[in-house]
C-alpha cells in the first residue's frame, strides 16, 4: 500500500474530507463541529459528482439573444420594440447574469460523495482540482499501487 506524505483534504460549504495515513476524517455540521474518522477498509468508493452545465448555459445564451433583440430591435419587421426594448434588455441582462454565475459555479465546483459502510457522506461545492486529487489518491490506495 502506498504511503501518504502529507494529508490531503478538500473543503466545501457543508464540511470537509481529509485523507491521512490511517483513513478518512469527515467533518460536517455548523462550523465543522461534527467529526468522524473512517478507516480505508470501511470506504467502498469516492465519487466526484458534477452537475449539468447545459441548462444554465442554454438560458444564459437565450438571455444574450433577448438582450440583442431588445437593445438593437433586430425584429423590427415583426414587432416594434422601440419603447420597451431597453427595459427588456435590462431585465434579460440581469437574468442572464444570474444564469452565467450559476454556470460558472457548476463548472468550477463539484460534490464529493464518500460511500462507506454507514451513511454516505456528501460535501458540496468543493473545488474541482482538490476533489479530483482526493479521488485519485483514494483510487491509488484502493488499488494498492
Amino acid at each position: 500500500m502506498p504511503t501518504l506524505e502529507e494529508p490531503l483534504s478538500c473543503h466545501g460549504v457543508n464540511g470537509s474530507i481529509a485523507l491521512s495515513h490511517d483513513g478518512f476524517r469527515l467533518t460536517q455540521g455548523r462550523a465543522y463541529s461534527q467529526s468522524r474518522k473512517i478507516a480505508y477498509s470501511d470506504v467502498s468508493a469516492v465519487y466526484v459528482q458534477r452537475k449539468s452545465v447545459v441548462p444554465s448555459a442554454t438560458l444564459t445564451i437565450l438571455m444574450a439573444i433577448i438582450v440583442l433583440v431588445g437593445r438593437f430591435n433586430l425584429i423590427w419587421f415583426v414587432l416594434d420594440l422601440s419603447r420597451i426594448g431597453i427595459v427588456i434588455s435590462w431585465i434579460a441582462s440581469g437574468i442572464g447574469l444570474v444564469f452565467a454565475i450559476v454556470t460558472l459555479l457548476r463548472l468550477l465546483f463539484v460534490n464529493v460523495l464518500v460511500r462507506c459502510s454507514g451513511d454516505p457522506f456528501v460535501v458540496r461545492l468543493v473545488p474541482v482540482r482538490s476533489a479530483k486529487r482526493l479521488a485519485n489518491r483514494f483510487s491509488e490506495f484502493s488499488a494498492g499501487v
